[in-house]
């Protein structure tokens, strides 16, 4: 049997699992569970969210890892969580602190973590420059991050569900096939996991409907931010050319958020803080 007739197989099987409402959802982790809950959704209690941080060491290192070496850290170090969200301001740690519980997670694909790390890049780049866009705009910065991070989170769990069955039937698939059928399924994927996992309701509008933003009565905001947001992350990381920078800062939709030329220069001129923020998350 070929790789175009193992496709098919995977294919029809992932069909099946997705008709038949079997398909086995990665479960949010806890921690980050209890940060979304009692963290970007209550923004008022930075005591509790230094709490569940420091209750598991690995993340708390990690978020003072990323909080020491932010862009405009401070002259004395930061050494405590207390400290950093003092510094960066509550959203940020939290936001830290829950790519930071879910990273792992994302990219512990058997035989695929350089194509899980590829998707995920993709996926925090649209999510700091959801944020990025946010601070310009004074929308809810939380808000907007977490959408721009999970916008598109069907496809790195469509990658997991598709070598899971690649594996176990047997049937393996060239890099080609892997790419054009998570295309096929991320969608119905993404706004599965995103119920699944009882994210705030705007974030599930903006998962199923940030390419038809202009479109959207609610969150239409968050969905539009999120839309230039992912452009900007295919700017930085595929092509970072004046040709690309041209058309994005033309589009109605970038246009729509009362975004000027002079804006979008300041905008791709963060391009180097944001590409090096990627390289801080993923190093750890």
């Amino acid at each position: 049997m070929n790789v175009v007739d193992n496709a098919a197989l995977v294919e029809r099987l992932l069909q099946i699992q997705l008709e038949d409402d079997e398909l086995d959802l990665p479960a949010l982790p806890d921690v980050a569970v209890r940060i979304i809950r009692n963290g970007t959704a209550n923004s008022a209690n930075a005591q509790l969210l230094a709490q569940i941080i420091t209750e598991d060491r690995v993340l708390n290192d990690h978020v003072l890892g990323i909080a020491a070496s932010a862009a405009k850290r401070p002259v004395m170090p930061i050494t405590s969580l207390q400290h950093a969200v003092a510094w960066l301001g509550f959203d940020e740690v939290a936001n830290i602190a829950f790519t930071a519980a879910l990273q792992g997670r994302m990219l512990d694909v058997a035989g695929q973590k350089e194509k899980a790390r590829r998707l995920w890049r993709h996926a925090l780049a649209s999510a700091l420059w959801s944020r990025h866009l946010a601070q310009v705009l004074r929308a809810q910065i939380g808000l907007c991050y977490l959408s721009g991070l999970m916008h598109n989170i069907g496809k790195v769990v469509a990658l997991g569900a598709l070598n899971d069955l690649s594996r176990r039937a047997l049937l393996p698939l060239a890099p080609t096939e892997f790419d054009r059928l998570i295309e096929t399924f991320h969608g119905p994927i993404g706004i599965r996991v995103v119920s699944a996992w009882q994210l705030p309701a705007p974030v599930l509008d903006v998962t199923m409907h940030w390419e038809s933003c202009l479109a959207l009565t609610t969150a239409r905001l968050e969905a539009t931010i999120v839309n230039v947001a992912h452009r900007l992350a295919d700017y930085l990381l595929f092509e970072p050319t004046p040709r690309a920078r041209e058309a994005l800062v033309s589009d109605p939709i970038y246009r729509d958020l009362g975004l000027s030329g002079a804006d979008g220069d300041a905008m791709f001129a963060a391009a180097g803080d944001v590409n090096a923020e990627l390289d801080r998350h993923l190093a750890r």
